[in-house]
């Protein structure tokens, strides 16, 4: 069982003391946190793992961070945020493509390139990988599934699965389509972005107002260290700028053939699944393209 889970009353629920193990490490690694520097973190204050003891390594870490399980399943509580899951799961692909670890993996890499991104439009869920693993699945195909769908109960979302191949069948067609024809890309509202330091500090920031015992001074000056790094690195990308954006992307290229990984990660933000195998492609600025696909 995934560290941060406990059996009560044959029910599977968080245990919250281990809770605070995993949120540390996401934040700590979506804060650029490196996977081995946590683990020698975790081992030089005692913390144990799931199995109750002080062994942590890179490899452990990297398998917490991509555990969809996390996300919440039929079986599993959510414990950790989508937002936070799907920076991560980004963050993991490109570490693995500087170091050079950029070798296909059936599954696996699958669900980290759309963990977090293929969401469920009929009750606004993200959806989980789900790996064939009973018997009676043996050689089928892993597919997305909304993390509410569960079987046997009297209210639960029943929405169509897709599988990996399909999502990347929805990506190339979107994409054909804005190609096609650039009026489907719309100005959308205005975000913001900062960097990890930033959020190093707000947390930071957060930790020492709950702090009984704390000076004044020591508050005012990581007030203004934030303020200093929000004003440093604040990025603020309009709909405008974004839609730009994936127009110079697409500038001159002609309709793809197959999924180009590299193009759907500059430019495709989610994928929301529909029932009746339709699914709604979302870019980077906001807009949206309705595609269907086949079983």
């Amino acid at each position: 069982m995934p560290i941060g889970y406990k059996v009560v009353d044959g029910k599977i629920t968080i245990c919250e003391e281990q809770r605070k193990i995993v949120e540390q490490i996401f934040t700590d690694y979506d804060s650029g946190v490196a996977a081995g520097r946590i683990a020698q973190n975790l081992k030089g204050r005692n913390i144990c793992n799931a199995k109750g003891k002080v062994s942590w390594t890179h490899a452990s870490i990297g398998r917490i961070l991509e555990n969809p399980s996390y996300l919440g399943t039929e079986y599993y509580p959510q414990l950790i945020g989508e937002e936070l899951f799907e920076r991560v799961q980004r963050r993991r692909e490109k570490v693995r493509a500087e170091l050079g670890r950029a070798d296909h993996r059936p599954g696996r890499d699958e669900r980290i390139l759309f963990g977090g991104v293929i969401w469920c439009a009929e009750c606004g869920a993200v959806c989980s990988h789900i790996q064939p693993n009973h018997k009676k699945e043996r050689g089928g195909t892993a597919k997305w599934k909304c993390r509410n769908y569960v079987t046997g109960r009297a209210k639960n979302c029943r929405n169509s699965f897709i599988t990996d191949g399909q999502a990347k069948q929805v990506c190339v067609e979107a994409i054909n389509a804005v190609i096609r024809n650039k009026g489907l890309l719309r100005v959308h509202r205005q975000e913001e972005k900062v960097s990890p330091q930033y959020r190093v500090l707000e947390r930071n920031l957060q930790r020492m107002k709950e702090e009984q015992e704390r000076t004044e001074t020591d508050l005012m000056k990581l007030l203004y260290e934030r303020a200093e790094e929000r004003y440093r690195t604040l990025e603020v990308r309009d709909g405008e700028f974004r839609t730009e954006e994936v127009k110079n992307i697409l500038a001159g290229k002609k309709e793809l053939e197959t999924f180009d990984e590299n193009l759907y990660r500059k430019i495709i933000a989610r994928i929301w699944v529909h029932s009746g195998n339709m699914a709604e492609v979302e870019f980077i600025n906001g807009s949206r393209v309705t595609v269907g696909y086949k079983d």
